[in-house]
């Protein structure tokens, strides 16, 4: 594994004409980070857990500095800004809650341990985590995540973040039990202003979408509190003991917390019992990357590399991990604020950490001046906006199932937690999507053999024969990945096909694997199916390109034969199409057995089809040389002049394209009663193909020569034949036409 540098980073960040616009960006976004880490602090530490404020703070001030230097050094793109997550924050936020009501009445020193010790071991694994997904390059399969999942468990984040908000700003959470509560005069005098600036802001930035609009409006919403306090003549401590204000905290946060940690009094046994919310953490981070990466990539039309941001995000959570920091990740609104204040180099997130960092040394006074009702305001902001999103807007846009899901969701999260929520999303979409692809026609094209001959050519009254009974033979192109709910379709469908009123019955029933990707172990007990229903009907499974790991699942569940070719009269497998129709239709000749087929023919017998004059045939004969040649004998060389062409009395011939790896490809057999090389005797132009006996055989050579006398001597004999091979050629074409239309 490659060392870990962070020296690219620093090169490019040297640049003197970049330094001044990126200090402003990263200062807003800094400023940003500083409210918002603030706000998640607040809302882990509030109600009971108030008085390890400081705890709160310095963890996520620690993650913003540690967490929004490493991936501003190391992202994929260069103004991203990270730290605390408001998604991440309300697992957190319920981790602790859960923490403190298990250790009630504990005294001071083991629940602050206990509270730290969880700060630090989620930050740990959720980092392992996230760095092994991008060392893997896994970042792709987070998009399988169903939508209404990850929207269900955003709005279920919603949720915890507007009730906590109000125990933020009012010391309660907003449950059934305590609205009442919330709605007492000294109660509401708290919660209204923050609903008020949540309310302001979700209109303003629902219409106006501006940058600067929040920033400005939350320096506005402290100010103005101040303002009033200061008319009211209410001192900075007196507002902090009634909650209007932060309490006091220690100038030096790092210090004061390190200060009263003791490892011994952790409780290990109570961190293993939250394992489900570090599992639930775990995915969260995850999919809030992906989402964040996503929407940063839309908004900025750049590129960023998820697999790079899942490793730079993994490796900070561990850095930070050491210290006490809280979860941290991609922050969607602030690395859009520092792009859209003219943020073009690293400068502006290194910027930003460092800002954090100052006030984290030596700002603790300063942090005593935010109001809770505005850091209450803004996580309520943030909760409606994700119920909103996905509430509201969600019943436009989304399916009634994919909404009742999410509400679903919201409903669980809100009883149960956010794995339970998360994880019956998942199964509910898993359900759903089997049950839409299994309506989804695996049988891409349905051919017949009237249209669809194998590359073999034939006498007239062979090729009339097959093309009357053609529809024995039914051809079936299957697409995707078949499981049990397509297979059952497919199974329906071949009965629909065999047992068809009105029409020939299905003798030869061939199935095309080449475009399926996979099947599972419940579609082999339906192919099984299929396979007896064949044999009950008196018809034939054909079974083609099949794929190594089907063709295995197939015969282990004893649906097809070990050996390629006619092995079973009811089922059999070919490893190419053409060899396939050509087998039915060799099964189909020899059951109707045609007076005059093949070797039976003379070559006048054969023509007699043909010709409109018998007289004709004898007058053509003079002209043509009769030879017989032993297999393997070769008619035409690719690429030498064409000088001759064939009528075939008995035997077969195949043209075959010679391939680079010195392997050849059947294009075409003709048998008797068919023309060989008419096209390059006419065009003049050198043969195409190679054409060589497939075994002894009888064939009539007319050459060149013998054409042109023939059109000399025998101008009616000549127009004749002329006609003959026009039909023929445009036989052959109308029958390629044929074939293009039914796949179309």
């Amino acid at each position: 594994m490659k060392p870990i540098s962070m020296m690219p980073a620093f090169k490019e960040v040297c640049r003197p004409r970049d330094i001044a616009p990126n200090l402003f960006a990263g200062f807003m976004a800094g400023l940003m980070t500083l409210i918002a880490g603030i706000s998640y602090a607040a809302l882990i530490f509030s109600g009971s857990l108030t008085p390890y404020l400081n705890l709160g703070i310095a963890s996520a001030l620690m993650s913003s500095v540690i967490i929004g230097f490493t991936v501003a050094c190391r992202s994929s793109s260069p103004f991203i800004i990270a730290g605390p997550d408001a998604n991440i924050s309300a697992i957190v936020a319920l981790m602790a809650a859960a923490i403190a009501a298990q250790m009630n009445g504990a005294e001071r020193g083991p629940l602050y341990a206990t509270l730290w010790a969880a700060l630090a071991l989620s930050t740990v694994l959720t980092g392992v985590a996230l760095y092994l997904l991008g060392r893997f390059s896994m970042g792709r399969w987070i998009r399988f995540i169903p939508y209404p999942v990850i929207g269900g468990f955003l709005a279920g984040t919603g949720w915890v973040l507007v009730s906590g908000a109000f125990n933020v700003m009012a010391g309660v959470s907003l449950t059934a039990g305590n609205v009442a509560g919330l709605l007492r005069p000294e109660q509401a005098a708290h919660w209204l202003p923050g609903a008020a600036l949540a309310l302001v802001l979700t209109v303003v930035l629902r219409f106006w979408k501006h940058y600067l609009i929040m920033p400005a409006m939350l320096l506005a919403s402290i100010a103005c509190v101040h303002g009033i306090l200061i008319s009211a003549g209410i001192a900075p401590a007196q507002a902090a003991a009634e909650g209007w204000l932060l309490t006091a905290l220690p100038s030096n946060l790092v210090g004061h917390s390190l200060q009263e940690l003791s490892i011994s009094r952790i409780n290990w046994h109570l961190l293993l019992v939250q394992s489900p919310d570090v599992l639930a953490l775990m995915a969260v981070a995850a999919i809030v990357i992906l989402l964040n990466a996503a929407s940063i990539e839309i908004a900025s039309r750049t590129d960023i590399d998820l697999d790079a941001e899942l490793k730079s995000n993994g490796l900070a959570n561990l850095f930070a991990a050491p210290f006490g920091g809280l979860v941290g990740c991609i922050a969607l609104s602030r690395s859009l604020l520092n792009f859209k204040a003219g943020a073009t180099s690293r400068i502006s997130g290194m910027a930003a950490a460092l800002l954090c960092a100052g006030v984290l040394l030596a700002g603790g006074p300063f942090l005593a001046f935010f109001p809770r009702p505005v850091l209450g305001g803004l996580l309520l902001y943030l909760g409606l906006s994700l119920l909103i999103e996905w509430v509201y807007d969600g019943w436009w846009r989304l399916s009634r199932f994919d909404y009742a899901l999410v509400i679903a969701i919201i409903v669980i999260i809100a009883v149960f937690g956010f794995l339970p929520g998360v994880g019956v999303g998942i199964v509910a979409a898993t359900i759903l999507f089997a049950f839409n692809y299994s309506r989804i026609n695996v049988v891409t094209a349905e051919l017949s053999g009237t249209v669809l001959h194998s590359n073999v050519q034939r006498s007239y009254r062979e090729e009339k024969l097959l093309k009357e009974q053609g529809d024995q033979i039914a051809i079936l192109r299957l697409q995707g990945f078949i499981f049990f709910g397509t297979a059952y379709n497919l199974l329906v469908h071949v009965h629909g096909l065999v047992r068809a009123e009105g029409r020939m019955t299905t003798r030869y029933l061939m199935l095309d694997f080449r475009f399926v990707s996979g099947i599972d172990s419940s579609s082999v007990l339906i192919f099984s199916k299929m396979r007896q229903f064949a044999e009950e009907n008196d018809a034939c499974l054909i079974f083609v390109h099949l794929q190594p790991g089907v063709r295995a699942m197939l015969q282990e569940g004893e649906c097809i034969p070990a050996t390629d070719g006619a092995a079973c009269p009811h089922c059999s497998v070919f490893a190419d199409m053409d060899y396939a129709i050509e087998w039915c239709e060799e099964q189909m000749l020899a059951a109707a057995q045609i007076a005059c087929s093949g070797a039976s023919c003379s070559l006048k017998e054969h023509l007699a089809d043909l010709f409109p004059a018998p007289a004709m045939i004898d007058r053509l004969m003079q002209y043509l040389e009769r030879i017989e040649e032993p297999a393997g004998f070769r008619l035409f060389v690719r690429g030498t002049t064409a000088r001759n062409l064939y009528f075939i009395e008995s035997g077969t011939v195949t043209a075959y394209l010679e391939l680079d790896d010195g392997t050849h490809k059947r294009l075409r057999t003709m048998g008797a009663g068919t023309v060989v090389g008419e096209i390059g005797l006419y065009l003049g132009v050198p043969r195409s193909a190679s054409v060589y006996t497939d075994g002894p055989g009888v064939l009539y050579r007319l050459g060149a020569d013998a054409l042109a006398r023939m059109e000399s001597q025998d101008s009616e004999l000549a127009s004749a034949f002329h006609r003959f091979i026009v039909q023929l050629v445009a036989s052959r074409l109308m029958h390629a036409n044929e074939e293009l239309q039914m796949l179309s």
